[in-house]
């Protein structure tokens, strides 16, 4: 079966804990997961391909809060 969500469903998906993403946050996370998917692409991998190992959606959404949010 094929994962039809988008890369906006996927970091919409993402659950932290405190405030709400802001509209802001919400779109670098989904710019941070795309330029990242297309360093992978490079090398064959795919976001499927993380999902067997990491929360890859996750990660891009805490990386933007640690910084915006600090």
């Amino acid at each position: 079966m094929t994962d039809t969500r988008t890369l906006a469903d996927r970091i919409a998906a993402v659950q932290r804990h405190g405030a709400p993403l802001t509209d802001d946050e919400r779109a670098a996370a989904e710019q941070l997961l795309a330029d990242m998917l297309a360093a992978a692409g490079r090398h064959g991998a795919a976001l499927a391909d993380f999902d067997w190992t990491v929360d890859l959606p996750g990660g891009c959404v805490d990386v933007i809060l640690s910084r915006r949010r600090s």
